[in-house]
């Protein structure tokens, strides 16, 4: 199957208070506020209208919707044609004037999550400026699911994404037409945690970059999700800041892997190692020291016990 999808195009995130996730993303995140009303705010970092849209939502916050750009507008019609075959009910949407997108259709996936698929988003006539953090894509989103096997066969033959690899079969990195590493993860939950998000990362040019934003974040009082790692399986050197209004991370990223189309998927080992390469050599203690540290538990059973999910 072709892959229909090209790659990441946004996601959508409820917050109690527009105004001041905008300001923290713009302070935090480094993002470019496009647009806004009373509501609404759309934000960005390279030509497109924006990556992140976020909502006013006093009673749900946190990942509202993820929005997939295809490959072409024939593709549309494939993907419509696929959701039909399975049963699945989808509306058309497409607004340049409202919500910056041509033409596309939203559906819900087997986990409740609601997913865009379009064929074009408004673009701007530059890029906006950046000389401290330097932004090159909106790269992935990962959320959770009550069976990732399942979910990973839903997107695989609905979307043609391909997986890139594997945490045991706890989580799946999948990948779009870009052919990056991933563009989006998907891990396993419990029921109330599926359709919700972990994190989305944000692609940039070098690790200069990404210790910039690292120390930017801290030094404006924002608290690091995670520090500092390679992980195994993308080869991403990222680090991870915590949202608290919306109740994820987001990571910034650099030399992240673009594969071969014909890549295998391996199976990875749900260890401190594979979340970060950096940690070999170190003592099953200390790992597990560090480990509960970074997640903020005191059990080093639990600690270990949530890796799978910890690791993207």
């Amino acid at each position: 199957m072709d892959q229909s999808v090209e790659r990441l195009g946004y996601v959508v995130m409820g917050v109690p208070d527009v105004a001041g996730s905008a300001d923290f993303y713009r302070d935090v995140g480094h993002l470019t506020v496009h647009d806004s009303s009373a509501g609404t705010a759309f934000l960005g970092g390279g030509f497109d209208h924006h990556w992140l849209r976020l909502e006013q939502q006093d009673q749900r916050r946190g990942l509202l919707r993820v929005g997939f750009e295809l490959g072409s507008d024939e593709a549309l019609g494939d993907v419509t044609d696929r959701l039909d075959a399975r049963g699945v009910a989808y509306e058309e949407f497409g607004d340049l004037d409202g919500d910056a997108i041509d033409r596309g259709v939203r559906f819900t996936d087997p986990d409740g999550l609601e997913i865009d698929v379009y064929t074009q988003m408004l673009s701007r006539g530059t890029k906006p400026g950046q000389h401290l953090v330097r932004m090159q894509e909106m790269l992935h989103a990962v959320w959770f699911s009550t069976d990732p096997v399942a979910a990973h066969d839903f997107y695989s033959q609905v979307l043609g994404f391909r997986a890139s690899d594997w945490i045991k079969r706890n989580a799946v990195f999948m990948r779009s037409g870009n052919n990056y590493h991933h563009s989006m993860g998907i891990f396993r939950g419990s029921p109330e945690r599926a359709a919700t998000m972990d994190h989305f990362c944000i692609l940039v040019e070098s690790i200069d970059d990404v210790m910039r934003a690292r120390n930017i974040a801290t030094s404006r009082g924002a608290t690091l999700q995670k520090d500092v790692l390679r992980h195994a399986a993308s080869g991403s050197i990222s680090v991870y800041i915590a949202d608290p209004a919306a109740g994820i991370s987001f990571e910034f990223c650099t030399e992240h892997d673009i594969v071969d189309a014909d890549h295998r998927a391996r199976i990875l080992e749900a260890t401190p190692i594979s979340r970060d390469v950096w940690m070999q050599g170190t003592s099953r203690e200390e790992i597990r020291r560090l480990t509960n540290a970074a997640m903020g538990v005191t059990s080093s059973d639990e600690g270990l016990a949530r890796i799978a999910n910890s690791i993207a």
